[in-house]
């Protein structure tokens, strides 16, 4: 999510004085690879670029066919073959035994259709929807990359797709995309590439469902809460940090937060939009504080739940509730986690900072958090 922030922000800026600029997208994917379909690069006429679609073996050779692109407007299909073992010594050096499809559009070229303005509208407002890119195409149709489709999320629809079968075709994906985007707790959501038979010829698709930044609430702003917003900002989270403390609950004390709240001691802070891909952690260090967090916590719809302490303490919290009436099901407390963190030896409060991250992340993606070595499938999950 950063990576794409970045971009974006870079995007508005280059937009705003009309500036052209060049997209890469990876729009489609075999075998090993570095990154998948939907990840981006931009390039600036200087050929100064941001972002990485690679472990930084293709870049150099993108920005140099980014010129071409600079020169004609012409959007191009890069397609990068390291399935041979000599490719490691003659071609790309990948040495990743994967394929690689990258679509180069120059931007802006239209005023009245910008497909970038979704990628801003969910990288950093908070909102989602879908993007589908056509990046090749094949017979007497006139659809052709760089055309694209976006949906928002009460389902309005744009695009510049000339071919009318292929524009149904995309729209019916994209809505498909749109209605499983409820139910994901993903931090970011795989993009699909498909191809698609036209009664005038053929063409494939990226379809990219788009959601915005995971959102973490943090209560407690204590000296190990400020590395935890910190590293939650490079990661592109949307932050929240709440304290009943005023000299605690100080927005200069976590400059990546989007909000810093002072709460009233012994209570939630009121109107908090949680949601599913909505993750919370309490670490307040106040026993007297943290019966009424977790109250307030343990029933809206959280992907995670962690509480700061030893097991014990969690314990006789959630005895106390009970007594008070507040018995959590199965359910929620399957999303509750204490002590909170992986187990990677952490002790500073950069590194448990780093070991709660660790284990959100683990949670939100249906991973283990163990060790990639240990792992016999695929390191990454992508669609076929």
């Amino acid at each position: 999510m950063k990576d794409l922030q970045t971009i974006v922000r870079r995007a508005l800026a280059l937009d705003e004085k009309d500036t052209p600029y060049v997209l890469a997208t990876v729009v489609q994917t075999s075998g090993s690879v570095y990154r998948g379909p939907g990840t981006r690069m931009l390039i600036e006429a200087d050929l100064q670029s941001l972002g990485t679609i690679s472990g930084g073996c293709l870049e150099g050779d993108v920005r140099e066919n980014a010129r071409e692109v600079f020169a004609d407007a012409t959007p191009r299909l890069l397609h990068y073959d390291a399935t041979s073992a000599d490719d490691i010594l003659w071609g790309t050096g990948l040495g990743c035994s994967g394929t690689i499809d990258v679509l180069l559009e120059r931007l802006p070229h239209r005023a009245d259709f910008h497909y970038p303005t979704l990628l801003y509208q969910c990288a950093l407002e908070n909102q989602s929807g879908v993007l589908v890119t056509v990046f090749a195409s094949e017979g007497e149709t006139n659809a052709a990359p760089g055309q694209h489709l976006v949906l928002d999320a009460k389902g309005n629809a744009s695009d510049d797709i000339a071919d009318l079968q292929l524009r149904k075709i995309a729209l019916d994906a994209a809505q498909q995309s749109l209605a499983t985007l409820d139910d994901t707790r993903l931090p970011v959501a795989l993009g699909l590439t498909r191809h698609f038979e036209l009664s005038q010829g053929r063409a494939a698709l990226l379809i990219e469902p788009l959601l915005p930044p995971i959102t973490l609430y943090i209560f407690g702003a204590g000296y190990d809460a400020v590395p935890l917003a910190h590293l939650a900002g490079e990661l592109g989270w949307r932050v929240t940090v709440a304290d009943h403390r005023p000299s605690y609950a100080d927005t200069a004390r976590f400059p990546t937060a989007q909000q810093v709240l002072l709460a009233q001691p012994g209570h939630l802070p009121n109107d908090l939009p949680f949601d599913i891909r909505s993750v919370a952690v309490v670490m307040s260090h106040n026993y007297l504080q943290d019966p009424a967090l977790l109250a307030g916590l343990i029933h809206p719809p959280l992907a995670y739940l962690g509480v700061l302490g030893p097991h014990q303490r969690t314990q006789r919290l959630l005895a106390d509730l009970e007594k008070e009436g507040i018995a959590p099901t199965e359910d929620q407390l399957a999303r509750l986690f204490s002590p909170v963190g992986l187990d990677i030896g952490a002790e500073t409060a950069e590194e448990i900072a780093l070991s709660i991250l660790g284990e959100i992340q683990a949670v939100l993606t249906g991973r283990q958090g163990g060790k990639l070595r240990d792992h016999t499938g695929p390191i990454h999950d992508r669609p076929a």
